[in-house]
């Protein structure tokens, strides 16, 4: 597995080359931004595992970068900032930051922030993709069933012996169920 990869941006150019060359040494692949604007185009080429944003930036402050991070494409995040009060952690919170970092920072919680950050970002990136796949399955099983019905009301059958003709045809034409079944619905195909 190759290490995770890293965004840092911030304007100040020795938190950035710090936070740099510790990632590098912890075996993260990192890469920096000195500006919003170049951070969101890194984030769009290099998908990071996770950004580390300053939360006051030239062209796209921290806060707007990781709304538009978390949006597409997708990046999880923590902020950077030199400000602890309701105002400022607040908005980030609400944009999706997996944790808030007050400077200065301490490197060696900077480095546990990042391993908590990078777990929770995989566990939250693995529930979206069960998500995902059940809301598939669930559309699956709805044009299945809308299939099944109207099978039953044209060769008045029950529903195991509609199913089992559905099932047998799909395998007689080496397709799948719910393509068949989409075909049913879309009333492009008839059961022989």
């Amino acid at each position: 597995m190759s290490a995770e990869k890293i965004l840092v941006a911030d304007d100040d150019l020795v938190i950035l080359t710090t936070l740099c060359e510790v990632l590098t040494e912890a075996g993260y692949r990192v890469s920096s931004a000195h500006d919003g604007l170049q951070a969101l185009a890194l984030c769009k080429i290099e998908r990071p595992d996770l950004a580390l944003l300053d939360i006051r930036m030239p062209g796209l402050d921290g806060i707007a970068l990781a709304q538009s991070v978390c949006k597409e494409p997708g990046v999880p995040f923590l902020i950077l900032s030199a400000y602890d009060d309701e105002d400022f952690i607040k908005p980030a919170v609400e944009a999706g930051a997996l944790g808030y970092l007050i400077k200065p920072l301490s490197l060696p919680i900077v480095l546990r922030t990042i391993r908590v950050a990078l777990a929770r970002a995989k566990e939250i990136s693995e529930l979206r993709q069960r998500k995902q796949d059940l809301e598939a399955a669930i559309a699956s099983n709805r044009i299945i069933g809308t299939a099944i019905g109207m099978v039953m009301k044209e060769s008045k059958l029950t529903q195991e012996e509609a199913f089992e003709r559905l099932r047998r045809y799909a395998r007689g034409q080496r397709r799948k169920l719910e393509d068949v079944a989409q075909a049913i619905v879309a009333d492009k195909e008839r059961l022989e």
